[in-house]
């Protein structure tokens, strides 16, 4: 597969996911985030797939996202089924994947200037 740079300023890039942070653009997170093409949503309170509440899920749906991506941290957990019903109720596509790969994913559909909201838990 042939990766493109993305020249594009006003998107969000996903730079660095480890244990600790995360950095978006040329800002350092120490928090769970939401990371859309156009929008970075901070104050979730949110440690844990097993925390993650409708209104998490409000919020991700909030850009209208053709596909929804979960990052559930360092390792690949399914959030409860209950919650992922507003999503599909909307049509939205999600995956739910441990942190690095749903970094580089989200990246992925960005570059291909698909509308993507990716929650990533720090």
């Amino acid at each position: 597969m042939k990766l493109h740079q993305n020249h594009n300023n006003d998107v969000n890039i996903i730079k660095t996911v480890n244990d600790q942070s995360i950095v978006v653009n040329e800002k350092t997170l120490q928090q769970s985030c939401i990371v859309s093409n156009n929008e970075l949503i901070l104050d979730l309170d949110l440690h844990n797939i097993s925390d993650l509440s409708a209104d998490h899920v409000d919020k991700l749906l909030l850009s209208k996202p053709e596909i929804i991506i979960f990052g559930s941290g360092t390792i690949h957990t399914f959030p409860a089924v209950e919650l992922l019903n507003p999503i599909a109720v909307q049509n939205v596509g999600f995956e739910v994947m441990n942190n690095k790969s749903a970094a580089r994913t989200y990246n992925i559909l960005v570059a291909e200037d698909r509308k993507v909201a990716c929650l990533l838990i720090v």
